[in-house]
């Protein structure tokens, strides 16, 4: 979601400089699925992992997973991690999003 323009520019580049803050810090495990990457797995919407508990969001609202549904969520970020830009990689096309947005 770096190229989408769901804001102004201003405030996307103001999100985006809030990104590369938390690039390396130790307590934050932070990714990006690069465009033009072929994935094992297809992001379909969002959610969040807490331990054992999965937390789903879709336009109607959050639906909460437990046990071998949250499994299957956890199993789903293992793979999409293998596919994910981290570290000095990730900020760089943190920089060049904010780059190319229009002025």
């Amino acid at each position: 979601m770096l190229r989408w323009l769901l804001c102004p520019p201003e405030v996307m580049r103001g999100q985006l400089d809030r990104l590369q803050t938390v690039v390396g810090v130790p307590n934050i495990r932070f990714g990006i699925l690069p465009l033009g990457v072929q994935l094992a797995t297809t992001p379909q919407n969002s959610f969040q992992m807490y331990d054992d508990v999965a937390i789903v969001e879709t336009f109607v609202g959050e639906t909460i997973h437990r046990d071998d549904e949250a499994a299957a969520y956890a199993k789903a970020i293992e793979r999409l991690w293998k596919e994910a830009v981290t570290g000095e990689d990730a900020r760089r096309l943190i920089v060049r999003a904010a780059q190319d947005l229009p002025s």
